[in-house]
């Protein structure tokens, strides 16, 4: 189903259900006892009721049952609380669930019970910080619709109507017919993505998801979020003049079973990826990030759509409060064969997608997924290639995400797009630029095979990151931390170009054994620890990262200082 996004003030109340008391008070709600004539013989039970309505005219017992009901009805409308009533005990920003983001209201009884409400709810940036996408699935055919109001004025609450998709084992590009992706399929069941606009920025809002169909809408829990800070934005002076401007985390290769670790025991192995989803909601809390970015080998599906839905459940906790931007990387993308149908994702339309000579078996099949579980999962700024290649702004950092699964060689379409981009930031408002791509430029390895794809990416875009003054590159693929020196440019430190880091640590089995190296522009490798890269910009001149291990250990960190003309 495809329905245009519309809006309206909504007339009712922002909740319609009675709130569900024993969520808050922990105690189980009060049932009426039943009387020894609730448990008579039903048989007894209706030969009497029969004695007696038997003797009132057809047309009078319609008339009785009626207007019972509607004295009920409007007696339980009466005892119930008002439904926009805010529990004043309620404490909105330390709620400290490893398994539920932050609610702003009482979760409803209804969504506690029935699983054919939203799951993997998620939001997103746009091209415009007005404006946000809110996306999710359900099991059932229907409307996707969302409820929002800013925190503070509940009772102005607004509904958005979105669109609906889905997909296929046959729309993704896998050829091995008996591959267990499609011997094991499980339809993804409807995706659903609306697009709320007009919102104030840096404005704390509360929102629930809901599907409609036939009389009645399946609503999910209130969530709370923050709209994006705008372009330039800086924090006003005074007594918090420390505190920075935007801070958001990164991480690659999380996974949802991963974690097996060989050569180097480690006591987090097991289950990291959900540990690391645990510390990036810990990390999270009281509106200290304000976005999570992803570059790439998110759910390590590899066509099984199954594994898909459970890793959008794992990052709900976080994902649903806080914007997460992802890039593609080889798990999601990679494929052997296509037929030059409509079904890659990103709209390659050849026999086969990005095969350069020298990237040996670095681009095939990865379960032959080739985009679309992503595309139709995640959306993006329509300022690129859909979910492919795409940038946008939050405070004084402008970031551009690209696919190293794609051809970024000079006159493709993604490089078109990159030098554009570059070319088109302005400075003063957003005088920090970073890149992320799924497989690293610079990372130190073994095996010439991999070494050849980082220096063919480097003769394709390097001059133009040097060029455009790029600050930061991020990326993953090697499940290992990495930091290079600041400057790097053509294997030259302190010589114009970015600082690159790898943090392929969200999850995947580390790399702990000798395939990654030092080289002489590596100032850290870590093989040992989960985490995340944490970014925080002050000003225009002043960048801080670290890498947070689990148990929000600081194992590495740096200033980026820059002086701006």
């Amino acid at each position: 189903m495809d329905t245009d996004n519309t809006e309206e003030a909504l007339s009712e109340p922002l909740l319609n259900e009675p709130p569900a008391y024993s969520e808050i008070t922990g105690e189980p709600p009060a049932f009426p006892e039943l009387g020894d004539d609730d448990h008579a013989n039903p048989e007894e039970r209706r030969e009497s009721l029969c004695s007696v309505f038997g003797k009132i005219p057809t047309i009078a017992y319609i008339l009785v049952s009626m207007l019972v009901f509607i004295i009920i009805l409007f007696l339980t409308a009466g005892l119930l609380p008002s439904s926009t009533d805010i529990p004043p005990d309620y404490n909105y920003t330390n709620h400290t669930s490893d398994d539920l983001p932050p609610l702003l209201f009482k979760k409803l009884l209804l969504n506690d019970t029935d699983s054919s409400g939203p799951k993997g709810i998620h939001i997103s940036l746009t091209e415009s910080p007005t404006a946000i996408h809110i996306q999710f699935s359900t099991t059932n055919i229907g409307k996707p619709v969302v409820e929002i109001a800013e925190r503070d004025n509940p009772s102005e609450a607004k509904k958005f109507d979105g669109k609906s998709t889905t997909y296929q084992v046959s729309d993704m590009c896998v050829r091995n017919q008996s591959a267990d992706s499609i011997k094991n399929f499980v339809p993804p069941g409807q995706l659903h993505t609306i697009k709320v606009t007009d919102l104030k920025v840096n404005t704390a809002y509360v929102y629930r998801a809901g599907i409609s169909f036939g009389q009645g809408i399946r609503w999910s829990e209130y969530i709370n979020f923050w709209t994006s800070k705008p372009p330039g934005f800086t924090p006003p002076s005074g007594n918090n003049s420390s505190k920075p401007a935007i801070t958001f985390l990164a991480v690659a290769d999380q996974g949802v079973a991963n974690g097996t670790i060989t050569g180097c025991p480690n006591k987090d192995g097991a289950g990291a990826g959900r540990n690391v989803t645990r510390l990036i909601n810990s990390l999270s809390l009281n509106h200290t990030v304000d976005s999570v970015h992803i570059i790439g080998d998110l759910s390590y599906a590899d066509g099984n759509t199954h594994i898909w839905d459970q890793y959008m459940s794992m990052i709900e906790p976080f994902a649903s409060r806080i914007p997460t931007m992802v890039a593609v990387g080889n798990h999601e993308y990679d494929y052997t064969k296509g037929d030059g149908s409509k079904r890659d994702g990103s709209g390659v339309r050849t026999n086969e997608t990005f095969h350069p000579s020298w990237g040996g078996s670095g681009f095939w099949d990865e379960g032959g997924e080739c985009g679309v579980p992503l595309v139709n999962r995640f959306a993006a700024p329509n300022n690129g290639n859909s979910i492919f290649w795409y940038s946008f702004e939050q405070s004084l950092v402008h970031t551009i995400v690209l696919s190293s699964e794609h051809n970024m060689t000079k006159g493709s379409d993604q490089y078109k797009f990159l030098e554009k981009d570059l070319s088109g930031i302005n400075r003063t408002v957003t005088p920090w630029v970073v890149v992320e791509l799924h497989r690293p430029m610079y990372n130190g390895v073994k095996y010439w095979t991999q070494d050849a794809i980082e220096i063919a990416m480097r003769y394709e875009i390097e001059e133009l990151l040097r060029l455009h003054r790029v600050d930061l590159v991020m990326s993953g693929h090697y499940h290992a931390y990495l930091r290079s020196c600041d400057g790097l440019y053509l294997e030259k430190c302190s010589n114009g170009g970015p600082q690159y880091l790898t943090i392929g640590t969200g999850g995947g089995s580390l790399d702990c054994s000798l395939t990654l190296i030092t080289d002489h522009y590596t100032k850290k490798l870590d093989k040992k620890h989960f985490g995340v890269g944490r970014v925080s910009v002050y000003n225009a001149s002043a960048l801080h990262f670290e890498f947070v291990a689990l148990g929000e250990e600081v194992v590495d960190d740096f200033w980026l200082l820059r002086q701006r003309n």
